[in-house]
């Protein structure tokens, strides 16, 4: 059955909605490859194109796709699939069928966390302590996956037990960026990497903006963490506001460039963001497990304050080695013979650590908090 979705989304002028119409119309994708001109006709389709799709029958490029799917373990979510959000299927412009690694599971409620990849000390904070959040309630977690504050986001859920989504602009077999591959690594474990383009797919300038709108109707409500004027972060904003979502926006300086389109977000009347319950719907449970509300608002001053799930008192041997050498600050690259050369285990490692309070990130350099 899936040869056959494959081969009706390569099809030259069928969009979202024509695929849609089509699969109802003849009960499957298999349905369609075997309907003839005529019926196709009476369907709806042009008949130039009915003609074109009796001349071209040939399986070969989906047969290429599956093979690639089978070798990098990927799967198909169509949008008869009861895990695939059917809210999607009354916006027009969204695909009819996704490529994804991992679980896909049918969620209650998700929140999105976007923001700058050039993030702030704040904006790591903000974002780890609503992910972390999130996760105690049993709320889905959607990011891109990219450097910054989506990348702190998807860290911090994982961190929590939580279950999170990147939604991608490349197949979901490749990382983008390469030093994220650990935690791609975790998502799939415990979450999904999804994406409508098929393995194989390398990351284009203009395939973002389909990404950035599948996360902006993907997600009941979107938390905007910090963003520039002109960014990703704030297209995907737009896009929320254009699909009646709650959109929050993180107030701070007036004179941080990072905070420059978050700050216009709440001119423009977007939510103001102050604390992670305001993410939760009402009637929901507050949490689950340890992390509370009151913790949220006692302990901001460390995201980590709000994890379940402490390392132990006795710190692991690299973060000992790496919290030694910390006497002063050093550059990242210092200590990639810890983890074998292998820079994104690293950066994750960092990151977690980051998110307990115990050392800070700044570019390129580390040092303790």
């Amino acid at each position: 059955m899936e040869l056959y979705w494959l081969w009706l989304s390569e099809q030259k002028g069928i969009g979202p909605v024509t695929l849609r119409k089509l699969v109802r119309v003849f009960g499957s994708p298999q349905g369609v490859y075997e309907a003839s001109p005529r019926d196709l006709e009476i369907s709806g389709l042009r008949s130039g194109l009915a003609r074109s799709f009796a001349l071209n029958r040939s399986l070969e490029r989906a047969n290429q796709i599956e093979e690639a799917m089978k070798r990098q373990n990927v799967r198909l979510l169509t949008f008869m699939d009861p895990a695939y959000p059917q809210h999607l299927n009354t916006v027009s412009n969204l695909p009819a069928l996704l490529y994804y690694k991992g679980i896909v599971i049918d969620t209650r409620e998700s929140v999105g966390i976007v923001g700058s990849r050039r993030c702030t000390s704040y904006g790591k904070q903000v974002a780890a302590e609503a992910s972390a959040y999130l996760a105690g309630a049993g709320v889905t977690v959607v990011s891109g996956m990219a450097k910054g504050i989506d990348s702190y986001a998807h860290t911090a859920c994982l961190k929590n037990d939580g279950y999170t989504l990147a939604l991608v602009a490349n197949g979901p077999d490749i990382c983008y960026p390469p030093e994220n591959t650990s935690l791609m690594e975790e998502i799939i474990k415990r979450g999904a990497v999804v994406s409508p383009y098929p393995p194989g797919t390398r990351p284009r300038q203009e395939y973002f903006p389909l990404r950035n709108r599948l996360l902006a109707a993907w997600v009941d409500k979107l938390l905007v963490v910090e963003a520039a004027e002109r960014s990703g972060a704030l297209i995907t904003a737009n896009y929320a506001v254009q699909r009646k979502r709650r959109v929050f926006a993180v107030p701070n300086s007036i004179y941080s460039p990072e905070s420059m389109g978050t700050n216009r977000l709440l001119l423009e009347g977007a939510e103001v963001y102050l604390e992670p319950a305001q993410l939760v719907n009402s009637g929901m449970p507050t949490v689950k497990g340890t992390v509370t509300e009151s913790q949220t608002q006692v302990n901001r001053q460390e995201a980590a304050a709000i994890s379940s799930h402490r390392r132990d008192e006795e710190p692991p041997s690299k973060e000992r080695m790496i919290l030694g050498k910390l006497n002063e600050p050093k550059a990242i690259v210092e200590f990639l013979e810890l983890f074998s050369g292998d820079l994104s285990a690293l950066m994750l490692f960092l990151c977690q650590m980051e998110l307990e309070g115990k050392i800070k990130i700044a570019g390129d350099r580390v040092e303790r908090e």
